[in-house]
């Protein structure tokens, strides 16, 4: 369900940016911000070098950056890194380090400057307060402009985050990193240009900030999980040929996004990646490349008109495309290898059926044969033949027939399979009446069934898993038509007191490795097969194999 948009800055930043692991802890600089009518340091003052007192407070070592920020001068006025007599440092307000060899300060005119070598402190937001532990969050209001200057490689994890009048963001070349929460809520800020240096956008980089447009520098390989998520004035983002992931709710709610080109490069869009894009009409995926599109992933894109899903994807995740009410179009090209994607154009009122070719493994509630029952397609082939499940969706009275074919607007599917979506559906079914399409009966498929008495019909069932008729304890009769069954799972009829015997009278293709421990824990003392097949079934159901003595006879 779509997230709904804090109206408070401060409590929507709470939602999209999370702790950090393991940061270094910088004290915030205790100096208050000067009126405009103050001097930081009189004239006298700024002429006069350091004190050799001041330095000898200084800790030699640099690994506590702690320790160095809680050493203030004398007179509480913050020191200005670098020469004390320049201009600099009789323009800063605040001062103070921001990395091992990194500086900040502080103008009058609302200019954060970063200087120095290497990499910035990774700050952490502090969910209980809502705010950055940064050394001038308590200037947030002022910031205006960032420079930072070359020489730096990283911006620091949640670095300007809320620092809600950043309009002007200068980065040099060298830049790396634009960590976790960088620029979070910065909704002042419209515009960004990333350097060619940069190689990483880490989680939540730009959550909630107001920049229109983004330009990923070649050579970014991934796009954090939350990265551009609820940047709603986003129009346009430039993904480059270099990027291989796209993480969960990266593009999350975008509002401003219309279209979106995947490059042949990635291989996989995280869940959530573009959910509730409500603008997003088109979306280009290349032919070949992509792998795995995750659960939710274009999740109510309610503006989205057609989608191709090329032959690559293999991994197609739960809702995929649910919720897309403008989806007119969608075409399937390849067999999932993972598992059965769920309700992947579930709500897509305007579609029909999707075109698809060669494909096994995903199933929808696209159709209703106006009863309990509901067909879910499974493989439509490209002829438009192919497989559909039945699936059970409200309680079966009695009698439970399953058809040999389902006719969904013209077109034909052979139910291959039954199953129901809660076991409590199943409480009060007596009768079974498989269709001759059906080829299996999965573990434990019609296990615990109170009511059942009796299993017919499956003229096409090969195997029958473990336990699928287990704890049925009102079962009497199983006669299964099939001459082609060939397997027989273990505990198949377990604790069924009332059933005592099986008729499989025309089957053929039983061997001792199908029917090993099928009876066992049963009641069944009699198993009818054809005539020309009693001596043979009779060393195949011996106990030590079967798990149950029995009498085969005609």
């Amino acid at each position: 369900m779509k997230s709904l948009k804090l109206t408070s800055v401060l409590l929507s930043a709470v939602m999209c940016v999370s702790m950090m692991t393991a940061p270094v802890s910088v004290m915030a600089d205790d100096t208050e911000v000067p009126s405009e009518t103050e001097t930081t340091e009189t004239e006298e003052e700024s002429e006069k070098p350091a004190p050799k007192e001041e330095k000898e407070q200084e800790p030699e070592k640099e690994e506590d950056p702690a320790e160095e920020e809680e050493a203030e001068p004398e007179d509480g006025e913050a020191q200005v890194p670098g020469d004390e007599d320049s201009q600099e440092a009789m323009d800063a307000v605040a001062s103070g380090k921001c990395g091992k060899k990194v500086k900040w300060s502080l103008d009058k005119k609302g200019t954060l400057k970063i200087t120095g070598k290497g990499s910035m402190y990774s700050y952490k937001f502090d969910q209980y307060t809502a705010q950055p532990n940064t050394p001038w969050f308590k200037y947030a209001s002022k910031i205006k402009k960032v420079v930072v200057s070359k020489g730096v490689t990283t911006i620091g994890s949640a670095s300007f985050c809320l620092c809600q009048n950043i309009t002007s963001v200068s980065l040099p070349k060298g830049i790396k990193t634009i960590g976790k929460d960088a620029f979070g809520a910065c909704d002042s800020l419209k515009t960004i240009s990333l350097p060619k240096s940069v190689r990483r956008i880490d989680e939540q980089a730009f959550c909630e900030s107001g920049i229109t447009s983004i330009t990923i520098p070649k050579g970014v390989t991934e796009i954090g999980k939350g990265a551009f998520s609820y940047t709603t004035y986003l129009k346009s983002v430039s993904i480059p040929g270099t990027v291989k992931i796209i993480g969960s709710n990266a593009f999350r709610d975008c509002d401003g996004l219309t279209t979106v080109t995947i490059p042949s490069s990635v291989k996989e869009i995280g869940e959530s990646a573009f959910y509730g894009c409500d603008n997003l009409a088109t979306v280009k995926i290349p032919v070949a490349g992509l792998s795995t599109i995750g659960e939710d992933a274009f999740r109510k894109c309610t503006s989205l008109t057609k989608i191709d899903v090329p032959l690559s994807v293999t991994d197609l995740g739960d809702y995929a495309f649910a919720g897309c009410t403008s989806l007119e179009e969608a075409t399937i090209s390849q067999t999932l290898s993972n598992h059965l994607a769920a309700h992947v154009f579930d709500g897509c009122t305007k579609l029909s059926k999707p075109t698809v070719s060669k494909y096994l493994g995903i199933y929808e509630y696209f159709f209703d044969d106006g009863n309990t029952n509901c067909f879910i397609v499974l493989s439509p082939n490209i002829n438009g033949t192919g497989m559909a499940l039945m699936m059970i969706t409200d309680y079966v009275p009695e009698r439970l027939v399953v058809p040999n074919v389902a006719d969904f607007n013209g077109v034909k599917y052979k139910v291959i399979g039954v199953v129901a979506s809660s076991r409590s559906y199943l409480k009060y079914m007596k009768q079974l009446v498989l269709g001759s399409n059906v080829v299996s009966i999965t573990d434990e498929n019609f296990a615990g069934c109170p009511e059942l008495v009796s299993v017919t019909g499956g003229a096409g069932l090969v195997t029958i898993g473990s336990k699928a008729f287990a704890n049925c304890p009102k079962l009497k009769t199983f006669n299964i038509t099939s001459k082609k069954l060939n397997k027989i799972g273990a505990n198949a009829f377990d604790i069924d007191k009332a059933l005592t015997t099986l008729q499989f009278k025309k089957t053929t293709k039983l061997t001792k490795s199908g029917v090993k421990n099928s009876l066992k824990g049963s009641s069944v003392k009699t198993v009818k097969v054809k005539k020309s097949k009693v001596k043979k079934y009779k060393k195949i159901f011996k106990k030590k194999n079967s798990g149950k003595k029995v009498k085969v006879k005609k």
